[in-house]
């Protein structure tokens, strides 16, 4: 491995570090959303408020996670058209754009070399980590809390199953004509088997890639 290749490497990998931060980033942000929402307190969720002078573990690490990941992640906030409503999709546009740039470092810190082939490897490849594999994640992240909150007998997880819904609907039907086709079916099962489903389509999908992108710089 020459010393370029080591440089790119060494990139490569704090990118793929920076990226897994930005991931939890999203998705503590997501939680502190929907507890604003439903207006949930410290004393029964642990949740707290954002009162500066006692913050709770939640908006501590919201804090902390937003100084090191924000001044990136700013730099995508006046693209348009990535905002609807109270969803901001920017945040996936910048998570997308800076594992691009990770598995094009890592790429070539493997194969010293661009070629037709590897840059196909490297669309591939970015792709895959920046952007499927990102969805499935928070998909099975979703599906998981989802059946927790089915399972669970506070009044307050009818507005958690409201809140990830109709997030998870258009996957969670999917499964359902696979697997039930018209039968009427219980939606903890559904939920079950849509999380099987995924987490199985994951690791094939993960697998499926690898498999090619290692073809592909080879040739």
């Amino acid at each position: 491995m020459s010393f370029l290749q080591g440089i790119c490497s060494f990139i490569a990998g704090i990118l793929g570090v920076y990226s897994a931060v930005i991931l939890i980033r999203i998705i503590v942000s997501w939680i502190v959303l929907l507890t604003r929402r439903n207006g949930w307190g410290s004393d029964e969720y642990g949740f707290g408020q954002e009162d500066p002078d006692h913050p709770s573990v939640l908006y501590t690490v919201d804090m902390v996670l937003g100084k090191i990941c924000d001044p990136y992640l700013n730099l995508f906030r006046g693209v348009k058209g990535l905002r609807k409503s109270n969803i901001d999709l920017t945040p996936l546009l910048a998570f997308v754009i800076l594992n691009l740039v990770r598995s094009i470092l890592s790429l070539f810190s493997q194969v010293g070399r661009l070629t037709l082939w590897t840059i196909l490897a490297i669309i591939v490849d970015g792709l895959w980590s920046s952007l499927v594999s990102f969805l499935l994640i928070v998909l099975v992240i979703l599906l998981i809390v989802r059946l927790i909150a089915g399972s669970g007998h506070n009044p307050n997880s009818n507005n958690v199953i409201n809140f990830i819904d109709p997030i998870i609907d258009s996957p969670v039907s999917f499964v359902y004509r696979l697997f039930f086709g018209k039968r009427k079916a219980d939606d903890q099962k559904v939920v079950i088997a849509s999380l099987i489903f995924y987490i199985v389509l994951y690791g094939l999908l993960k697998w499926g890639v690898s498999a090619l992108v290692n073809f592909l710089i080879r040739l």
